[in-house]
């Protein structure tokens, strides 16, 4: 959770369908990134759900920003400046809305208001909304990593796995918060989760996120907790750099490779000189030695 990153992350958000708990998943994860992370991090809203994942990330007041504070953020040297105009939740996290005068976010605004600054900003986490193959794109493009929110029944998650396809970025990691936001989650979704092409994440469901105010994380189920603390590993996880490097050119394969065990050979290495043979006809020297004798 704690790993450090070389550079900022950008998590977009982004659900097969409306109402399943896109902008739960976002805010769960926001929050815990926020308090657990060592550095900032930025929710933003570009969805147009009634309770954003600001609301569920515990943002009670506005957060909309001024012209005059955006033009600051853009031109930004220092942390100062990039947070110039930014809300914050009593969890320490930095909320940005922009949905907050009704009207519908284009995707190029998102550059526009957020990019700029983005690089003071351990992680960039944004609910993008409701969104299909045809529309990801701009999703992708704004992205490090990918979390598609799905519903806990298999017609939906179905609708995640192929939306997290249409992903075509190899440096894009995609990753499923499954979330039973209708409480119909049935004990074969376990199963149907582990056994996925996409590595995923469930979140049960808790009443508190029906509530009229924001509830506070420690007045939340342990059981969401939980959930949230797993989906922020697994982002944090999918956006850490992978070991490695090229392989030598040349260089014998170790360990398993394509599901074949590679054995180590036992014991010194064969000796690559050749043993010389006898010309053909010719006797043995330790014959011919008791021939002479004789």
């Amino acid at each position: 959770m704690r790993a450090p990153l070389p550079l900022s992350t950008r998590v977009g958000f982004t659900g097969v369908a409306g109402g399943i708990g896109c902008s739960v998943a976002a805010g769960l994860a926001a929050s815990v990134l926020a308090r657990r992370r060592d550095h900032r991090v930025l929710a933003v809203n570009a969805s147009p759900s009634s309770r954003s994942l600001l609301w569920h990330a515990g943002l009670t007041s506005p957060a909309t920003s001024t012209p005059a504070h955006e033009v600051e953020r853009r031109a930004a040297r220092h942390s100062s400046e990039a947070t110039a105009g930014l809300a914050l939740t009593p969890g320490g996290l930095h909320c940005l809305d922009l949905h907050a005068d009704g009207t519908p976010v284009r995707d190029a605004r998102w550059w526009e208001a957020v990019a700029p600054a983005g690089r003071f900003f351990d992680f960039v986490v944004t609910d993008w909304g409701v969104r299909d193959p045809a529309t990801v794109g701009s999703v992708v493009s704004a992205s490090t990593v990918v979390c598609v929110v799905t519903a806990a029944d298999r017609a939906s998650v179905q609708a995640g796995v192929d939306l997290a396809h249409a992903v075509d970025d190899p440096a894009v990691r995609v990753l499923l918060a499954v979330v039973d936001a209708s409480g119909t989650r049935r004990p074969a979704t376990g199963d149907l989760v582990r056994l996925l092409p996409v590595p995923a994440v469930e979140l049960p469901r808790d009443r508190a996120h029906g509530a009229a105010r924001p509830v506070p994380g420690a007045r939340l189920r342990a059981s969401t907790n939980l959930a949230a603390l797993r989906l922020a590993a697994a982002l944090v996880g999918a956006a850490t750099p992978r070991a490695g490097g090229l392989p030598v050119r040349g260089a014998a394969p170790r360990g398993r490779s394509a599901g074949v065990e590679v054995s180590a050979p036992v014991g010194p290495p064969p000796d690559p000189t050749p043993t010389p043979q006898p010309p053909a006809g010719a006797q043995p020297p330790a014959r011919a030695r008791r021939e002479r004798a004789a």
